[in-house]
This record gives C-alpha cells, sequence and structure tokens, in this order.
C-alpha cells in the first residue's frame, strides 16, 4: 500500500525531482521537504497529488512513441518491448491520473508474443502506450509537448535509450528540468502555484479515507488540517488495550472465563432471534474473525471482545436469570455480560474498529431493554457518528478498484453502515426523538440484491424440530426497511415536532404518507410476505416484524387526527376523525394477529426488542377504544385483542425488563383513564343522555351517521385471512353506534380529555408517569 524511498538527499534536486540515469533505480520519489530533513518518505502511490513540468513527463513517452515510429518504418520489426521499470512508472502515472491504457495495465511480457502483421505491424490496434494527453504519432513531437491543460501527478522520470535523438528544444527542456542546482528561494515563492506541491496539497478542498496509526481506515473532511499528510502513521502511538482490560475487569469483578461453548451458545441466540430484525453483523465473517483472534492471535476489524460480550448480553435475554454453572449473582446473566462489554468498549473508543461500532448498536438495544433509555439513546448516537469517522458512509467501489480494500469487505461494511442507521430510526420513533445523521453527506448504497454476501439460512435456536426455513433476505429486507422509514421521516418531522405548518398542509402530507405507505406494502417481494397463503408454513420472524412496524406507522399517521378539533383543518377537509379512529383499530387489530401468528410459530419468550414498541402502540389504541363494562360481542373481541397484548409483554417481561415497564404503565393508564370516565359520567348524568338520544350518534364523538366520505384504504390484508378481515369490517361497522360518547355522553371519548391531553397520551408518553 506505502512506497518508500531510500535514496540518500544528494540524488534528489531542489525541485524534487531525479536526474534521468538515477530515475530507474527507484519506484517512487522522495518530496523536498523529506529530502531537506533526512527522513524516510512514505505515501499511497494512488494518492500522489504532486506535479513535475509538463513538458519532461510527455518527453518521456514522445520520446517511447519516436523510437517505436523510428524502428518500425525504417527496419519493418516488431515493436521493441518496453522495459520493464519505464513499464511500471508509466502505469504509476496512469494509475495516479485514475487513467485506463491497456498496452501499460497489461503486463509488460506480453509485448513479447503479440502477433506481428505481414507489414510488421502489431496485430493490436495501440501501438504504444497512450498517455495522460493524447498523442498523436504522426504529428510531430514538439507539436504534442505544446499542449497543456493537464498536469499529471508528481512521477519519477524514466531514461530510455534513444534511437532517434529529439530536436534541441526538447532535450533543453528536459535538461533544464532536472538540473541539480535549483531556483533560489526568491525565484521559487515567485513562480507560484504552477508547480508548488506544498501549494496544491494545502489548496486540495475533498475529504477522503486515511490510514491512521492503528491501521483503520478514518474519513477526514475537506476542512480537517490531517489530510495534508497521506498516512497518519507514527503520528500517535497506539494505545494497549490488552494491559488495561484484565486489571479493569479484575477491579469491576467481571473477570470470570466463560465457558466456549456456552459463549457460542448465547451468541447463536443473539443471530437467531435479534439479529434478523435489525441486521448488523455478518455472522460468517465474525466466525472467521473470532477463530483468527483467537487461534492466531490476529486483530480483526469485525471482531472484538466487547463485541462479543455485547452479543452474549443480548443472547442471554433468552436465558434464565441466573445460570447455574457460571454464576453472576448479584448481576443478571445479561447484566453481566453488558457490564464487561460497556467497560471494553470504552477502551476501544481511543482505536476504534467496525467491531467497536456493531458493539454499540447492540449496546443500545440492550441499555433500552434495561429501561436505560438514556444511554441506548447516546450509544446508538456513538455508532453512527463512528459510522462517519471510519467512512462507512462513503461508496467503496472506488477504493475496490484500486484494491485498497476487497470487495466482500466493502459489503460488509455497506451492511453496517445502513444497519447502524436503522437501528438510529428506530430509537428515533421509539422515544420520540429526532435522529441527527446528514444523509445529504452519505454516497453509499442501498444493499444490492442478490447480496454479494454469503446468504444463509435462517433457522430456530435451538431447533428442536428440524424445521427448514428459507434463506434470510437480509437485503432486500434491509431495503424495505429503510424504504419504510424514508417514507415515515418528512411527516413526522412536522406532525410530532414543528407546529410551524398549517393544518391543511399537514393534512395534505398525511394522507399522501398514507398512500405510500400503502403502496409499499402492495409492492413487497413474494419472500417478504406474511400471508398465511405462501407457500412457508409460518413467516420468518423478522419478516412479521417488518409488518408490524408498518401498521404502527399506520397508527402514527393517523392518531393525532382522532380528536375531532385538535390540529383538524378548518374548513374541514379529509375524511375526518371517525376515518382516524377507524384506521388506528385496525392497525391496532391487524398487529395483534401478527402477535398471535409469532406466538403460535415462535412464542413470545423469542421475540425481538422492537415487538415491545408494537405491542405497546397497539394496546394504547385497543384501551382507548374499550368501553369497561360493555358485554357486546364487538367490544369482547377488543378485550380480547388487548388481553392478548398484555400476555405477549408478560412473556416478554421475561426477557426484556423495558416490557414489564409497558405493561406497567398501560395498566397505570388504563385505571387512570377508567376513573376520568366515570367522572365524567358522574358530572354529566341525565341531562347528557337525553341529550344524546334527541341528537342521534354525537357530531364529537367523529362517528357521525351522516359522515359518507369514503377514504381509499385497504384492509388489513397482511397476515389476516380473508374471513378475519370480513369479519373486522363486520366489527367495526357494528362499533360505530357504541362510539357516539362514553356511555351515550355528548362528548366524545377524545375529546372529554381534552386535546392536548389526548395528544400527549397517544403520542407514548405521559409526563411524569414515572416519577
Amino acid at each position: 500500500m506505502f512506497r518508500q524511498c531510500r535514496l540518500p538527499p544528494e540524488v534528489i534536486d531542489p525541485f524534487g525531482s531525479m536526474s534521468p540515469r538515477l530515475a530507474s533505480r527507484v519506484v517512487m520519489e522522495r518530496s523536498r521537504n523529506c529530502a531537506i530533513r533526512g527522513k524516510t518518505c512514505r505515501y499511497r502511490q494512488s494518492d500522489d497529488k504532486r506535479k513535475v513540468p509538463v513538458r519532461p513527463a510527455v518527453a518521456v513517452l514522445a520520446r517511447r512513441v519516436d523510437s517505436l515510429i523510428h524502428y518500425i518504418r525504417e527496419r519493418g520489426l516488431p515493436v521493441p518491448p518496453i522495459d520493464e521499470e519505464d513499464h511500471r512508472v508509466l502505469k504509476n502515472v496512469l494509475d495516479a491520473l485514475e487513467l485506463r491504457c491497456e498496452d501499460v495495465i497489461t503486463d509488460s511480457n506480453r509485448t513479447h508474443s503479440r502477433r506481428v502483421q505481414p507489414n510488421g505491424l502489431p496485430n493490436s490496434s495501440n501501438t504504444g502506450p497512450t498517455t495522460p494527453m493524447s498523442i498523436n504519432s504522426s504529428a510531430p513531437a514538439a507539436q504534442q509537448m505544446q499542449t497543456d491543460g493537464v498536469r499529471p501527478s508528481r512521477q519519477p522520470t524514466v531514461h530510455v535509450e534513444r534511437h532517434d535523438p529529439l530536436p534541441d528544444k526538447e532535450r533543453a527542456a528536459w535538461e533544464g528540468s532536472t538540473i541539480v542546482e535549483g531556483p533560489k528561494a526568491d525565484e521559487e515563492e515567485e513562480d507560484g502555484d504552477s508547480d508548488d506541491e506544498v501549494t496544491d496539497q494545502l489548496s486540495c478542498r475533498l475529504g477522503r479515507l486515511q490510514v491512521t496509526h492503528d491501521g483503520q481506515l478514518r474519513y477526514f473532511g475537506s476542512t480537517s488540517n490531517l489530510t495534508l499528510l497521506d498516512a497518519l502513521v507514527d503520528v500517535t502511538p497506539p494505545v494497549a488495550i490488552p494491559r488495561d482490560a484484565p486489571e479493569l475487569l479484575e477491579n469491576a469483578k467481571l473477570n470470570q472465563e466463560v465457558d466456549e461453548a456456552f459463549e457460542k451458545h448465547l451468541i447463536e441466540l443473539f443471530f437467531a432471534w435479534q439479529d434478523p430484525s435489525l441486521h448488523v453483523i455478518d455472522a460468517e465473517s465474525f466466525w472467521r474473525s473470532r477463530a483468527q483472534s483467537r487461534e492466531e492471535g490476529l486483530a480483526t476489524p469485525y471482531y472484538s471482545r466487547a463485541l462479543s460480550d455485547a452479543m452474549c448480553a443480548l443472547g442471554a435475554a433468552y436465558e434464565p436469570k441466573y445460570h447455574p454453572d457460571f454464576v453472576t449473582f448479584p448481576r443478571s446473566l445479561a447484566e453481566y455480560f453488558g457490564d464487561r462489554a460497556k467497560l471494553l468498549v470504552e477502551l476501544e473508543l481511543d482505536n476504534p474498529s467496525i467491531a467497536t461500532i456493531q458493539a454499540l448498536v447492540i449496546l443500545s438495544i440492550h441499555e433500552a431493554s434495561c429501561t436505560r433509555d438514556s444511554r441506548g439513546w447516546l450509544y446508538s448516537g456513538m455508532a453512527m457518528r463512528l459510522t462517519l469517522d471510519l467512512g462507512l458512509h462513503l461508496e467503496m467501489g472506488p477504493y475496490v478498484e484500486k484494491g485498497i480494500i476487497p470487495h466482500q469487505d466493502a459489503e460488509v461494511r455497506r451492511m453496517v453502515f445502513w444497519g447502524v442507521y436503522l437501528n438510529e430510526q428506530f430509537w428515533g420513533f421509539y422515544l420520540g426523538r429526532s435522529a441527527q445523521c446528514r444523509m445529504d453527506a452519505v454516497t453509499v448504497r442501498k444493499p444490492m440484491s442478490p447480496s454479494p454476501l454469503p446468504t444463509l439460512s435462517w433457522k430456530p435456536y435451538p431447533d428442536r424440530l428440524g424445521t427448514s426455513f428459507p434463506p434470510i433476505p437480509f437485503n432486500p429486507l434491509c431495503q424495505e426497511w429503510v424504504a419504510l422509514y424514508e417514507i415515515m421521516l418528512p411527516l413526522t418531522d412536522v406532525l410530532y415536532g414543528c407546529s410551524e405548518i398549517s393544518t391543511h398542509a399537514l393534512q395534505e402530507l398525511a394522507s399522501v404518507t398514507v398512500e405510500k405507505l400503502q403502496q409499499w406494502q402492495l409492492k413487497l417481494p413474494v419472500e417478504l410476505k406474511a400471508d398465511k397463503a405462501t407457500a412457508f408454513q409460518s413467516p420468518l420472524p423478522h419478516v412479521l416484524t417488518l409488518h408490524m412496524q408498518y401498521y404502527q406507522f399506520m397508527i402514527h399517521c393517523h392518531k393525532p387526527y382522532i380528536s375531532r378539533r385538535h390540529i383538524q383543518p378548518q374548513p374541514p377537509q379529509g375524511p375526518g376523525s371517525g376515518h382516524a379512529r377507524k384506521m388506528c383499530i385496525e392497525s391496532a387489530v391487524a398487529i395483534v394477529e401478527l402477535l398471535d401468528l409469532y406466538e403460535k410459530a415462535y412464542g413470545f419468550d423469542r421475540s425481538s426488542i422492537q415487538m415491545v414498541s408494537f405491542v405497546f402502540s397497539a394496546a394504547l389504541i385497543l384501551i382507548f377504544n374499550t368501553i369497561p363494562g360493555r358485554t357486546t360481542p364487538q367490544d369482547q373481541r377488543l378485550v380480547n385483542h388487548l388481553s392478548t397484548c398484555f400476555r405477549a409483554l408478560d412473556r416478554m417481561a421475561s426477557c426484556f425488563e423495558n416490557a414489564r415497564r409497558t405493561s406497567v404503565f398501560l395498566g397505570t393508564l388504563r385505571r387512570q383513564w377508567q376513573v376520568r370516565r366515570q367522572k365524567r359520567r358522574a358530572r354529566t348524568g341525565a341531562l347528557n343522555f337525553a341529550y344524546s338520544r334527541k341528537q342521534g350518534l354525537s357530531e364529537s364523538s367523529g362517528w357521525s351517521r351522516d359522515d359518507s366520505y369514503e377514504y381509499p384504504s385497504r384492509q388489513c390484508q397482511t397476515a389476516v385471512t380473508e374471513s378475519s378481515v370480513t369479519a373486522l369490517e363486520t366489527e367495526l361497522s357494528d362499533l360505530v353506534p357504541f362510539y357516539s360518547a362514553v356511555a351515550d355522553a355528548p362528548i366524545s371519548t377524545v375529546d372529554f380529555i381534552g386535546p392536548n391531553l389526548c395528544n400527549i397520551l397517544l403520542s407514548e408518553g405521559i409526563p411524569r408517569a414515572f416519577v
């Protein structure tokens, strides 16, 4: 990757160039600054942006072409092979300028085996190497050297034995550019920016990846002065992490030896139940790097002790809290590995790698599952920042073509970046906070389909039945997750966080977003459908999770509009509050239908942490629309769905503490709403009862019989059979008369709470609910 000049300083002239007789002795020249200070000059060949005078560079190529023309015309012989050193120098020039020449790129040995036609010309149409500026073999060489406008990067010149002397002017230009004694300092300053390599380096406006002292590629932008060195090697001494880690682990009482089989068991649990939903680790790369680290002692960017412990922390969530053999009391098993990972990842932050980013993503999930939302949000943001630090947001195609990184590594970097992005977006929606990643600076493309990485088949772990499942469509799955978030982001940025927008414009944006979401679901590939009618016995768990996210977004789009007055445009526009409530109920019931499928296939104790958020949203809508004391079949169905939500949270609580918190939250909220409804009924009494009978169905409820607006919407088709959809439509139609008010009161269940309070409650956050 790096070239090094070993010639003493005295063979390099003040211009930083070499005489022709010495040029063939080295591959790369040494810069003037290094020559003056007597330092070793190291830099990446492809990034060398230093200049040489144009005429000497063109003269080398012109002399080569002239000798070939003379040889062919006068003697009728085939083109002589180019010298190996000349071939290498010309190839370096073209590589530095990012130009392509087949004659130069091809190995020099091929020049010996070219077939010659009867007239003595090679069979190839290229009779000589092309140069950065076009050279016409029939034109005088001096005419070609007058072409300027392209200044090649500074490369060593070569001495080629001449068959035909150059004109006097060209020889003077060549010799004048390679004299040992250069101009004086004041004359060099007067020359300006034309050939000053320092000026060119200082004026560069583009950022790039740099190799730092720890061997990692890092990105530095155009405003960073650190781009002035091609490699930040030996600038900062590496930190001895292995020396510090054992001592810190011992002081924290986290230094127990983990049995390798037990550790592998926990990691397999992580890969089976958590990673597919938010895919951020390539299993094949991880296991290979883990073996290299443990067996050969190699440091790789895809494995670290912190990453392994973080994966074990999430895998341990699916195990009993206290293990009989691996005693961690008073810490639970998951807390033990989580604390180890947090301690070790702090040491890695001095020299982060891709494994550090992956560990931070997993720790953000672990911390959120332990109800430490602030730390989880912080880790998620740190992971996103480090993707920019390591340049994961950049498209790696040019670096792959230059051989800087392998193709598979580029695909892993792509996968990690989009996994970090999805994690950031998910927790942003869960906490109601805006992610801070600037996507306008991201150039890396979304994962391609089919994936260049090895495709793995998903299987439950432990797999007691030996059931076969299809391969995990990681790339299509990631593409659909990203597309889903991209649809929602424009709406949520203003619907839940901006008041400086008209209600009419907001309603139009919400309507457009809902339509895009419905189109997204219609266009899903077959392998990501969640219908019972598919060829598979049960949908994959991460496919069910994807559909739950879709229905949660449908709730987010309609929830603010369930109030008749709050943010409703005036004059009225759109389908109204009745339609919004209906869509919320449909989406909540669809989530419950998906939960039923998940429970039958895998069980709630094998849920991913994302499902806690989906159950939260569905249960909130069902609580809001369930009237205590009603015994109609329609109400009883909603109560049954609500019971499924609480049963799911109860089983998930054995894995994730935030599921227990959510269950307590919903139970407390349900009791508070019930008390408020009872007080409201007691105050209104008979007056409101008579009023509601006189008016029929209260308009304030949003379920007006006169509301004939038909909003184009799809019923819950995914994961819901045709019969269940029909039953749901009948159920919702039968429920309309019962939603005129709370126990027939004239004020709706939405409006009696108050618009502001309603919006807060239905945004999944009650201030001071947990003090």
